[in-house]
């Protein structure tokens, strides 16, 4: 029987990782966004906006898409930006809805070429040698990803990708830490699983 492979595509945070804690100067700019400063809230979400055009290309696989997925994220985190408590923090918050709307866009996205066969809208521009090697790891992760269920595949992007804790996550899903913890725990063991299947896919025949 062979042994599941570990996963070396996405890297673990370590399981002591807390919940970030809220900064005075976050609060202030929320406190001011929220009051209807727009160069505040700008400040607010800079610091994040890397992150969630990972999170959004990692759902997606398009860059124009990820792209989309972050430009609606954005309004739509100052139209919800009330339910920042003060204890709430932003990057899971924010991560959350960047997920949402890359979910979204893709499913369109699909319909929309199934509804018409001719338009590939594939802009994939060459690679240099070195890196495709890259590419195709994260395609594969890709197809990976997009065989899990919705929510556990979006548990597992915020965790291994993102970085972010338990109680994070479960922020950003709106559930329950132990609901995260198992979800997480069943992500990785597909990802196992499914990148082993994988392999053996590859592997030529002897």
């Amino acid at each position: 029987m062979r042994e599941l492979p570990s996963v070396p595509l996405l890297p673990l945070p370590s399981e002591g990782c807390d919940i970030e804690v809220v900064t005075p100067v976050e609060l202030e700019q929320v406190a001011r966004a929220l009051a209807g400063d727009g160069r505040a809230f700008s400040d607010l979400v800079a610091p994040h906006l890397p992150l969630l055009y990972r999170l959004a290309g990692r759902v997606a696989g398009d860059r124009a898409l990820a792209e989309d997925a972050v430009q609606e994220t954005l309004p739509r985190a100052l139209v919800e930006l009330h339910r920042l408590d003060g204890t709430t923090p932003l990057r899971p918050f924010l991560a959350g809805i960047a997920v949402g709307r890359a979910h979204t866009l893709l499913r369109s996205e699909r319909r929309r070429r199934a509804r018409g066969p001719g338009a590939l809208s594939a802009e994939t521009p060459p690679n240099p040698g070195e890196l495709v090697e890259a590419e195709r790891t994260r395609a594969r992760l890709r197809e990976l990803l997009a065989r899990m269920p919705k929510k556990r595949r979006q548990a597992a992007l915020l965790r291994f990708d993102a970085g972010l804790s338990h109680q994070e996550i479960a922020l950003a899903l709106e559930t329950t830490v132990e609901s995260v913890r198992v979800l997480v725990h069943l992500a990785r063991r597909d990802l196992s699983e499914l990148l082993l299947e994988s392999q053996s896919a590859e592997e030529p025949e002897r």
